[in-house]
């Protein structure tokens, strides 16, 4: 089982919105794996796509689930349990503010995901978050353990449209951090509307008319790189 946490001590980073892609690729892999959502912000946006996907698709509900947590100790419990319920996933939707609970989270994590937007003012906020991965990381080591992987991931990026000279000194200052991830998460309308309870390999197992072949072509492409994403999350070390 692999547990991935999404963390920003503040809101609007796109944490949820990378918890649902992340899940897309979960569902999509072969042998019907499962997926856990742990919910731990009072806005309860993941239990709310949680409910409208299960809602739209019934008989995801064996593989697709959520719970909400409040504290470290609550998230921990959920992990035990979901290893021991045969889940092969969890990805932790963290709270927008400072708290003792992100350092908690990353403390008990495989995988830590800092998103953060290609502006400055949302980088400078997450720089915070940053470095409550640091304090994690140095206790780690000072115990002769090895610490979980962070990166801040670069979310919500239009790689074809062209960058205004704020966007472009904004994307300069932010590659130089040395936890910025050699990969990012693109901006797709796909992903976007997420929110709607979408689940895209339930929509592309349902265009099966010759005439939506665009549609199709757009979905497994927007499948590939969720997939392609969740890989390069699981290769971090």
């Amino acid at each position: 089982m692999l547990t991935i946490s999404l963390v920003g001590q503040k809101g609007g980073g796109g944490k949820s919105t990378c918890c649902w892609i992340l899940a897309q690729a979960v569902l999509a892999r072969p042998g019907n794996l499962k997926v856990l959502l742990i919910e731990t912000d009072s806005q309860g946006s993941t239990i709310g796509y949680v409910s409208a996907a299960l809602t739209n698709y019934p008989d995801m509900a064996e593989r697709l689930f959520c719970e909400r947590a409040t504290t470290a100790d609550e998230v921990y419990e959920l992990i035990e349990q979901a290893e021991e319920n045969g889940i092969d996933y969890v990805i932790v939707d963290t709270e927008g503010r400072h708290s003792d609970l992100a350092r908690g989270v990353m403390v008990i994590s495989d995988k830590i995901i800092i998103p953060v937007k290609p502006v400055t003012h949302e980088y400078r906020s997450q720089l915070a978050t940053a470095a409550v991965y640091e304090t994690v990381r140095d206790s780690f080591v000072s115990q002769g353990e090895t610490p979980p992987p962070c990166g801040m991931l670069l979310n919500n990026i239009k790689p074809s449209q062209k960058l205004t000279v704020e966007q472009a000194q904004a994307l300069g200052e932010i590659s130089q951090h040395p936890m910025i991830l050699p990969f990012f998460m693109p901006n797709r309308s796909n992903f976007e509307t997420l929110g709607e309870g979408r689940i895209l390999v339930k929509e592309l197992e349902a265009l099966t008319n010759k005439m939506q072949g665009f549609k199709r072509k757009q979905t497994e492409s927007d499948l590939t790189e969720a997939e392609n994403i969740l890989k390069a999350i699981e290769g971090m070390s």
